[in-house]
């Protein structure tokens, strides 16, 4: 791709140059705030052939906000994918240029569109990415959780047995994890997290982007009070949720209530530094998580 000067920078909105012909672009939009959208992705929804869009309704709601006027939307989703694909991959093959939009964030992430890639693959079609906004990326980096290794686990099952089995494979997974969920779901959620996981950080993101944005990180016995306050007060949380689970480490495995039990018996008998060392010996613990429980039984039992 060629290089953009100044003045066609300047210029970027209406220019109406193609990239390439016959290629499938990926164009990522908004996932809240419609000011999130890029250059490269608002040119391309104005100059492809043909915009198939998860749900129409939705990408003309965008299209009016950025005031782009156009043909050619086709409805193309989970439902009509199969039956729709052989006619996409014979424009592609004519060199005609087709943009595919989900309703929000980037196509493919939990959304349709990959069978058509393997298709374009396939055929030796061009295909390539207008990167932009992504409810994963946005949620762990909010998080405050490690984000040097993460795994995406997709949306929660409302299947009890498969939300279990989800949780249960991913237990010992060192990696934070990265889930989606609804409101009317969450309780159930965390408490079934809570079973499988123990007492991990999580975080919880909602409305991303948009004016009630809100991030609530804890742990999950924390934030499992917290929505229950909220719901007694009719406070409920509302909309699409982002879950951004703490990976497995040591102190996961911890039963802190025999860990707490353990450290006041021994401070009946010994010193601060003597119970540490002498519980350290015992569990290979680390020293400084065994250092604050004693210190905090210490002060609980000072008050």
């Amino acid at each position: 791709m060629k290089k953009l000067s100044k003045e066609h920078l300047k210029n970027y909105y209406e220019n109406d140059e193609i990239e390439c012909e016959g290629c499938l672009y990926i164009i990522s939009t908004p996932i809240g705030n419609y000011d999130d959208i890029s250059l490269r992705a608002i040119k391309l929804l104005k100059t492809v052939d043909i915009l198939l869009c998860e749900d129409t309704r939705r990408t003309k709601r965008l299209l009016s906000y950025l005031k782009i006027k156009r043909k050619n939307l086709v409805s193309y989703n989970d439902n009509n994918g199969y039956n729709k694909r052989p006619n996409i991959i014979a424009k592609l093959l004519g060199k005609k240029n087709v943009g595919i939009v989900s309703d929000a964030g980037t196509p493919l992430i939990s959304d349709p569109g990959y069978k058509l890639v393997q298709d374009c693959h396939i055929n030796n079609i061009k295909i390539t990415h207008a990167p932009g906004p992504s409810s994963v990326i946005n949620g762990l980096i909010l998080s405050g959780l490690p984000t040097n290794q993460f795994y995406f686990g997709g949306f929660v099952s409302a299947k009890p047995n498969i939300k279990k089995k989800q949780f249960s494979v991913t237990k010992n997974n060192v990696m934070t994890g990265v889930w989606f969920d609804t409101c009317l779901r969450i309780k159930n959620t965390l408490e079934v997290m809570f079973d499988i996981y123990g007492n991990r950080k999580i975080s919880v993101a909602r409305e991303l982007t948009k004016i009630h944005e809100e991030i609530i990180s804890s742990d999950l016995i924390s934030i499992i009070e917290l929505l229950n306050k909220r719901e007694n007060n009719n406070k409920p949380l509302k909309g699409e949720l982002v879950l951004i689970i703490e990976g497995h480490n040591k102190t996961n495995d911890i039963d802190f209530e025999k860990l707490s039990l353990k450290i006041k018996d021994q401070l009946k008998t010994y010193s601060v530094r003597d119970t540490v060392s002498k519980i350290v010996t015992e569990t290979a613990l680390p020293k400084n998580l065994i250092y604050n429980q004693v210190m905090k039984i210490k002060k609980n039992n000072l008050n």
